[in-house]
């Protein structure tokens, strides 16, 4: 595995993208980027009483970060193209969803998000 890519927003989230790539049968590959987006909690606002019982709920729930992952791949792609189909998959994934991600508000709905798939998890238990 190896880091091809890091990104820090403006709102405090980093993004780093490991290639996973591997060949799968003669000259063709499996061309597999992992993007882990990783929200260091404690950057989290908590100027209001809403905030900080957010802030500690997620600390309690994760540690001091949160990572998530997202896989992106392409299948049957020769040697040769390997290099640009994986620049692709990167610059794709930053086209369409940087500005989404970069927005202040994301790092909240993200740590939301998980908290709400955590739970309902951990009620199963």
């Amino acid at each position: 595995m190896t880091t091809i890519k890091g990104e820090r927003l403006a709102n405090g989230l980093q993004i780093a993208f490991v290639d996973q790539s591997n060949r799968y049968f003669g000259d063709y590959h499996r061309v597999c980027v992992v993007a882990t987006i990783i929200c260091n909690l404690r950057d989290l606002p908590a100027t209001t009483p809403d905030e900080t019982a957010f802030r500690r709920l997620a600390i309690e729930a994760f540690g001091e970060e949160l990572s998530v992952v997202r896989r992106f791949e392409r299948m049957a792609v020769p040697s040769a193209d390997v290099d640009e189909v994986r620049t692709a998959l990167v610059q794709d994934y930053l086209r369409h969803a940087a500005g989404y991600m970069a927005r202040p508000g994301t790092p909240r709905s993200l740590v939301a998000a998980e908290l709400k798939k955590h739970r309902t998890y951990r009620s199963h238990v």
